[in-house]
């Protein structure tokens, strides 16, 4: 069988709509994973900001524990003396 001029346009057209298809896939999950790699850096980043404030938070409830006036002591402590 001899190809002929139109057999020739559709499987070109076909190539090229495949190559297209590909393509825009590649580019999809190029997309995806640059989306994937900065969910992860943005997560990391909450997690270090979280640890941060928590132990700031340990700090400055252990500063005031160790600052608290006596004369303020709960009145169940203050019983006793």
């Amino acid at each position: 069988m001899v190809a002929t001029p139109i057999d020739i346009a559709q499987a070109a057209t076909a190539t090229t709509a495949t190559l297209l298809k590909w393509q825009k896939s590649m580019e999809e999950r190029a997309t995806f994973r640059q989306n994937m790699d900065q969910s992860r850096r943005a997560i990391q980043a909450s997690r270090e900001l979280l640890k941060r404030l928590r132990q700031r938070h340990r700090d400055e409830m252990s500063e005031g524990s160790e600052n608290a006036d006596p004369s303020i002591a709960p009145i169940s402590q203050r019983a006793g003396s």
